[in-house]
């Protein structure tokens, strides 16, 4: 059997991020590695809220699901390509932002890959993840992610609006000052690249199909498929040389598997 460890560090890379700098954002509930310990009558608790009855996972997957996960760490530096399907209210909205030296909203209906292609960074409110053949899919819909300030060059045809007229451009640079955000609608998207580890933390819901060993308070034992409940969680998945990807990490929600 694999043993399970916890992965310690990892390289992430991640995407946009919604306003997680304001008290009622994803920054709230970003978790970060366990440093200390405080005791408890019962058991032993991390800075993660992970206690030590947590579950340990480790294997090889084969499907991941990960909803209300946060990349560790969550910024992604430019270039950034977001694609989403043309139509069905797809697409996204960047406010906060000036162009020409006017306060501007820039409209992006999708179809047409959304790419900053340089800048600074996006920083990532908590999304919902998945392993797809291309690498790690991040949905950026449903949340509001940080633009991080600085000039940005925007490689897409879009709509931009100052003082209430929007004008189409085939591209265009902006300013991002303090509290510019980027929202996803609909099926916008973006791929991490399974060339390096990732780090992902709760708390949330987790989905993993795969050869999977879970090492629990009352003893190890192997799985093909397992769920766990809303809770705090610590994953490090890792692309295989060749193909695929394992996992390692904590699991603190209610499990089903088998």
């Amino acid at each position: 059997m694999m043993t399970a460890i916890v992965a310690a560090t990892a390289a992430v890379t991640v995407l946009v991020s919604t306003g997680l700098d304001r008290s009622t954002s994803g920054s709230d509930q970003v978790i970060s590695a366990p440093d200390t310990t405080t005791s408890t009558s019962s058991s032993t608790t991390s800075t993660t809220g992970l206690s030590s009855a947590a579950t340990q996972v480790s294997g090889s997957v084969s499907a991941v699901v990960v909803d209300g996960a946060v990349l560790d760490p969550r910024e992604l530096a430019t270039p950034i390509t977001v694609t989403a399907e043309r139509g069905f209210g797809n697409g996204g909205r960047i406010t906060g932002v000036t162009v020409e030296g006017t306060p501007a909203t820039i409209e992006w209906d999708a179809g047409r890959p959304f790419v900053l292609s340089s800048g600074g960074a996006l920083v990532l409110d908590p999304l919902r993840l998945e392993l797809v053949p291309e690498g790690l899919r991040v949905q950026l819909s449903g949340a509001v992610h940080t633009v991080r300030p600085g000039t940005y060059h925007l490689d897409t045809p879009v709509a931009v609006g100052t003082s209430g007229v929007a004008a189409a451009r085939e591209s265009v640079v902006f300013e991002a000052a303090d509290g510019a955000t980027f929202e996803g609608r609909g099926d916008a998207s973006l791929v991490l690249s399974g060339e390096e580890a990732r780090r992902v933390l709760g708390p949330g819901e987790v989905h993993l199909e795969g050869t999977l060993e879970l090492v629990e308070e009352s003893g190890s034992r192997e799985v093909t498929k397992l769920d766990a409940g809303e809770g705090p969680f610590e994953l490090t998945l890792t692309p295989v040389p060749g193909g695929g990807w394992t996992v390692e990490g904590l699991l603190g929600g209610a499990l089903t598997a088998t």
